[in-house]
């Protein structure tokens, strides 16, 4: 009762915050997106397993803060890879920042203004929505409220060990999000300014330095990763120039990702990214970037369009700061509010009717607070700098919810203030007050709670079009065709709409509707080479092998560096027994895509077929360097090993494939025939005949065996 007496509010509000967000992750797992992440939250997924499956430092310059990834990877490796309890993991992060908000409140307020702020995070909507997701600002905003409470004990208590953990903290939160750097000066002259009476200049320059010391320590450990793996002193990621441009270019508008040299909408998936920035900025370079190479490119192309056009860039600042100061949640992963469907709690969380709640609220009373606390600046300046010094990180960039949120914390406490001064001077009953409170209040709700220019819309096409993709992902195509045909009744021109529709019939069989929207698709978009691509799957399909081999050699005009064309065009000479010609085309198929594993192991399968097993097996020990084989793969490398007689590895193999894929009649069969020739005892056979007509009473060849055995 003790512990409980000293520690309460900090205890009540972290299983507040704890609770609301467990809860909503429970509810969540009726997302679709839940257990089959997309966008950024894919990417940080992905880049996890590679760290988990041994990949740990990589082999490139990291392109975006690395530290998320890497804390990504340890949760992911305590949980099993669970997604769920990964994001347990995380909630416990976000329930520890809303106890730091309380801290940093009764630290430089009051302690009813840190319970007031600490309350306002547990409860915080667009929090909540963003801290169970795979996305960097749990930890960001953690780290840097950490930054901030250890600056606001070194002021109090002047030790140095604070002002290097204070330091230290904002160097990790660089590592996490680089765009945070930008504080590091204010911090240094606000360090400055409260010591100077305190202190002499040898003394000042000590905490000075060791406050950077702390600030250096993670950041050099990643630039000193980068110098050995590249050669180059990339301070932390290549990514700034590119955000840069993306922010700053003819094409922006503030709210998506936009630039004139790369068509970043749906058709451009997000792992495909990189690749086609750093191919734009190669070609119009003329010649291979490295990786500081391509963001010094991005940047110079970011100054030229504001020193060339500075009408259009104060018109594109003034709507982006508009954009930030108004309450509707921009959306750049999952939609927010559509999300609301999938959480009774999270639809108490967050709305826009009348008022876009909870920024709609939080940004006036918030600013009324930073006007009211303007007289306790001293104090209050930490929460002061990192508002003010954040927000053209994210002005300059893309305002979205999830950029913006940094500065919610600070908000909250600003918040606070305006709370407890509007119940003072109720209680005073000081009404020229309560009306100047009052109108203030009201004029800046009206202002953040109002769409301006493009802001304010739903993007329902993108909404089922992501959805459509999860479904598809999950291997539930009748949904996902429902979602994709929902998405184009949004957007009946889009391309990549349609091609998508199209990939969806053709593998449901349904080849004559598949071809009618696919040749839509390419109706809108005559240069989309994926769509012409799958039209050839639809002749293929049909067994018009010419027509199929015409489109996918169209597709590849257009796109060169489409491997997969060649692929088809490979597998359909492999079914005619064209082998020279089938090997001739995975062979260009390699030639463009040298770390495609599949392409490899259509080689292997190829080889064997023509008894050339040592080749085979080559190919498929180069392709497992890349990937692994599926199923099907492991059955045609088990049967290199039976035909090379070699039972012991074909019995291993296609138990592999087995393992892969239990409904495959070929393991089961490859399994009783290694089994009936080699010599083992009947019965071993047996078992494997008798599972392979369970799964598939005509399987021929499976009871043309069973017959045999059967008259032994």
């Amino acid at each position: 009762m003790t512990f409980f007496r000293k520690y309460r509010w900090p205890l009540v509000i972290f299983m507040a915050a704890f609770f609301i967000r467990l809860v909503y992750l429970i509810q969540a797992r009726s997302d679709p997106t839940f257990y089959f992440p997309m966008v950024d939250e894919l990417w940080h997924l992905n880049w996890a397993r590679e760290i988990i499956g041994g990949n740990f430092w990589g082999n490139e310059a990291y392109f975006r803060g690395p530290l998320y990834p890497y804390i990504l990877a340890l949760f992911l490796k305590i949980t099993g890879q669970s997604l769920f309890w990964t994001r347990f993991l995380q909630i416990i992060i976000a329930s520890l920042s809303a106890v730091l908000v309380l801290k940093l409140g009764e630290h430089t307020i009051s302690k009813k203004a840190g319970i007031i702020a600490g309350f306002g995070y547990a409860v915080y909507g667009t929090l909540v929505f963003y801290e169970t997701m795979l996305l960097i600002p749990v930890l960001f905003i953690f780290l840097n409220l950490l930054a901030v409470y250890f600056l606001s004990l070194a002021k109090e208590q002047n030790l140095f060990r604070w002002w290097f953990i204070a330091g230290l903290f904002l160097g990790l939160a660089a590592i996490a999000r680089p765009n945070v750097l930008i504080l590091i000066p204010f911090f240094l002259v606000w360090i400055y300014i409260i010591r100077r009476g305190h202190e002499k200049l040898k003394k000042l320059l000590t905490i000075a330095a060791i406050y950077a010391a702390g600030l250096l320590i993670p950041i050099l450990s990643v630039t000193l990763r980068n110098y050995i793996v590249t050669g180059e002193a990339i301070m932390i990621s290549s990514q700034g120039g590119v955000n840069i441009y993306i922010g700053n270019n003819p094409d922006a508008e503030g709210l998506t990702m936009l630039m004139p040299e790369v068509k970043l909408d749906e058709s451009l998936p997000w792992n495909e990214f990189t690749r086609a920035t750093r191919e734009t900025a190669e070609k119009e370079a003329g010649h291979p970037l490295t990786a500081a190479e391509e963001s010094s490119f991005w940047t110079r192309k970011a100054v030229d369009f504001v020193f060339h056009n500075p009408g259009k860039f104060i018109s594109l600042i003034f709507k982006k700061t508009i954009y930030f100061l108004l309450g509707f949640e921009n959306s750049d992963q999952t939609d927010i509010y559509q999300s609301r469907r999938y959480s009774s709690l999270y639809s108490l969380l967050i709305w826009k009717n009348v008022l876009y709640f909870p920024f709609g609220l939080l940004l006036p009373l918030g600013l009324i607070g930073m006007v009211i606390g303007w007289g306790k600046r001293k104090e209050l300046a930490l929460f002061y700098i990192f508002i003010i010094g954040y927000a053209p990180t994210v002005i300059l960039f893309l305002v979205t919810a999830r950029h913006r949120l940094p500065i919610v914390p600070f908000m909250l406490l600003f918040a606070a203030i305006a709370v407890l001064a509007l119940i003072e001077i109720i209680k005073k009953k000081n009404w020229n007050k309560i009306t100047i409170f009052g109108v203030a209040l009201i004029v800046l709700l009206v202002f953040a709670n109002r769409t301006y220019f493009d802001i304010g819309f739903e993007n329902a096409f993108l909404t089922h079009f992501n959805l459509g993709i999860t479904y598809e992902r999950q291997g539930k195509l009748p949904q996902a065709e429902i979602e994709y045909r929902l998405a184009i009744e949004e957007n009946p021109y889009s391309a990549t709409g349609l091609n998508n529709l199209g990939v969806v019939m053709y593998h449901q069989g349904k080849l004559d509707q598949a071809l009618e929207v696919l040749e839509r698709a390419i109706k809108y978009d005559p240069n989309f080479a994926d769509a012409y691509n799958n039209i050839g799957l639809v002749y293929e399909g049909r067994n018009n092998f010419p027509q199929a081999i015409n489109y996918y050699r169209q597709a590849f005009v257009i796109d060169p560096k489409l491997y997969q064309s060649q692929m088809n065009i490979g597998d359909i000479h492999l079914t005619q027994k064209q082998y020279d010609q089938a090997e001739e085309s995975y062979r260009r198929a390699l030639e463009i895509a040298p770390e495609a594993p599949e392409i490899y192991f259509k080689l292997g399968g190829l080889y064997a077929r023509m008894t050339r097993y040592d080749q085979a097996e080559q190919m498929y020990e180069r392709g497992e360097q890349y990937g692994e084989l599926s199923a099907s793969d492991y059955v045609n490398r088990a049967n290199i090993y039976y035909m090379t007689r070699r039972p012991d590895r074909a019995i291993e193999t296609y138990r592999k494939a087995i393992a892969k894929d239990q409904s495959l009649p070929q393991a089961y069969f490859g399994l009783a025939l290694t089994f009936d020739s080699y010599g083992y005892p009947k019965d071993s056979a047996l078992v494997y005949l008798r599972r392979i007509l369970a799964i598939n009473p005509d399987f021929a060849p499976a009871r043309e065996l069973l017959r045999r055995l059967n008259n032994r």
